[in-house]
């Protein structure tokens, strides 16, 4: 995977983002702390509620109703962060996980 973010701004965009509003377990390391995960594709996801994270971090986030996702934080800005998933999650898991949290 490039070292460039992949997904900071609407212009840099792999996919499509979907509005999502969670909070989920972030760790990194033996760190844990519960984040808001601000937006979500396929490929990685904002968050925020964390600091001290740098990019390049190697983390893992437990989305509703799937294991925890291995990613590596592509961008990081004060308390917010943008991560990209070491593999893609399927389209329709995606639509199952923000349709859980209506």
């Amino acid at each position: 995977m490039s070292e460039e973010p992949q997904f900071k701004n609407s212009d840099d965009r792999r996919v499509d983002r979907y509005a999502f509003d969670a909070e989920v377990q972030f760790r990194s390391g033996t760190r844990r702390a519960n984040v808001q995960v601000r937006d979500i594709s396929t490929l990685g996801a904002r968050v925020s509620g964390v600091f001290l994270v740098q990019t390049g971090d190697h983390i893992f986030l437990k989305l509703p109703m799937i294991e925890a996702i291995p990613a590596r934080v592509a961008w990081a800005d004060s308390f917010e962060f943008g991560c990209e998933f070491d593999r893609a999650i399927n389209d329709s898991v995606l639509t199952a996980i923000t349709a859980s949290q209506h």
